[in-house]
């Protein structure tokens, strides 16, 4: 009886990330402007999943967020002209850097969770720090896994788009990664050391006491 609560409250747990995932897909929440700079917050939900219910969660979650992307592409092609064009360049390598730098993601950043709570100054009293740098790395992960794939795949898109002879992509990506991944970085880093922290005082241990690795 007490498995198949824990299951159900697994489940709900999960339901209410990815109606959150999607949400912020489809509406301005997911992203923040800072400046001139719009950082990214849909990998929060992910991350904040993976820290309280493990690596497998966090990969499941990064899939939702990956599916969101392309969900999104294919329903409101105007609203990235260069995600629609890449799409239509190459299907295949699109769906693979939309799910699988997510998944990967949402996977290691479990992964991290779970080791940082090895570390003994890291424990339970220090568990903020755990989450803030669980928040900062795992969206660091998600800029560098999508980019990077979006960099080894699409390259000939990107080059396209902008306007940029191929061998200047390189630059062009990894100026945009730290444009917009520092700061992405910054905030999930305050946003998950937050929210995990206020959900494990709420619902103690049950949230990440099941979390495999």
């Amino acid at each position: 009886m007490s498995n198949t609560s824990n299951k159900v409250h697994q489940i709900t747990r999960m339901a209410i990330l990815v109606a959150i995932i999607f949400l912020l897909a489809f509406t301005p929440l997911g992203y923040l402007s800072i400046g001139p700079i719009a950082a990214t917050t849909i990998q929060m939900p992910v991350i904040i999943g993976a820290a309280m219910m493990g690596p497998v969660s966090g990969a499941v979650l990064g899939g939702f967020f990956g599916l969101s992307a392309l969900v999104k592409v294919l329903t409101m092609p105007g609203a990235d002209p260069f995600a629609t064009l890449a799409l239509a360049h190459s299907p295949f390598a699109y769906i693979l850097v939309c799910m699988g730098s997510r998944i990967l993601m949402g996977w290691l950043a479990g992964l991290l969770n779970a080791g940082l709570k090895r570390v003994p100054v890291l424990g339970d009293r220090a568990s903020v720090v755990r989450y803030g740098v669980t928040g900062l790395i795992g969206s660091g992960l998600n800029t560098v896994f999508y980019l990077g794939m979006l960099w080894g795949l699409c390259a000939e898109v990107i080059s396209s788009y902008y306007g940029v002879d191929l061998s200047g992509v390189g630059a062009l990506v990894i100026g945009t990664a730290y444009a917009a991944g520092i700061p992405e970085a910054l905030v999930s880093c305050v946003v998950v050391a937050a929210v995990c922290k206020a959900l494990e005082r709420i619902g103690g241990r049950n949230w990440s006491a099941r979390a495999a690795v």
